[in-house]
């Protein structure tokens, strides 16, 4: 990447909304309400089950827009065969639990948000299998060029969404592991520690992967004063670093 990030100004993220059945029952349990959804009239709430994937971006540190790509239609045989597909603006009280967030350039930011205009003017057609709100979160990020993407079968669905999320913040513990590890055997033998800067600065640079308690929380905030903010992203650094 040849462009300067500017002071980390930009960012996108991507949004999970987790699929139920990957939460414990006693985590965000009024999320998804079919009791709440059929008694106003709603029906059965789809997102309970198959959970929802879309797209932040930012690019000052106070405010954040957010797409994510679905249809109208609720009935599963039409999703499947294809129904007209629209890209919706996202507000504060739409939920998720769990995000992967990349400081970007300029240059990038410029790259994702035509690709969101682009997508809003010729959405398609919505297909369950085929174009959903996961794959459509993953063109976006692509057009962002940014690193360690989903690919595959991983970006068809919110549950591979979660697991690559789930997989890249174990992978980050293990680094931390590593690092604090290798100063204590430095300590041991009269070798200088590494800073602890070094270790943030690298996390930085890296995709950040948010964890499920801090997702849900920063989610019922946002919900709560009706506002799209973006992530905390130093308070995530400091849950990985401080993590045992």
């Amino acid at each position: 990447m040849t462009e300067k990030r500017n002071n980390n100004r930009y960012r996108i993220t991507l949004y999970l909304d987790t699929p139920k059945a990957m939460l414990n029952p006693l985590r965000d349990p009024l999320k998804h309400s079919q009791l709440a959804s059929l008694l106003s009239g709603n029906g059965f709430d789809v997102a309970a089950v198959t959970g929802h994937a879309y797209i932040g971006l930012a690019e000052n540190p106070m405010n954040e827009e957010r797409w994510g790509y679905g249809s109208e239609s609720a009935n599963p045989v039409k999703l499947i065969r294809g129904v007209p597909g629209a890209l919706v603006e996202h507000e504060g009280c739409d939920p998720y639990n769990e995000a992967i967030t990349w400081n970007i350039s300029k240059k990038q930011y410029l790259a994702a948000k035509k690709a969101v205009e682009d997508l809003q003017k010729n959405p398609g057609e919505y297909k369950l299998f085929e174009k959903n709100c996961a794959t459509v979160a993953c063109q976006i990020l692509r057009a962002a060029n940014v690193p360690d993407l989903p690919t595959g079968k991983t970006a068809l669905t919110p549950f591979g969404l979660v697991m690559k999320k789930r997989l890249m913040l174990a992978k980050r513990r293990i680094e931390m592991i590593k690092f604090k590890t290798k100063n204590v055997v430095n300590t041991l033998f009269g070798r200088k520690k590494a800073p602890s800067s070094k270790l943030l600065e690298s996390f930085r640079s890296k995709p950040m992967p948010v964890p499920l308690n801090i997702g849900t929380r920063a989610s019922h905030i946002d919900s709560a004063v009706g506002k799209t903010r973006p992530l905390d992203i130093d308070r995530v650094l400091r849950n990985l670093t401080q993590s045992r």
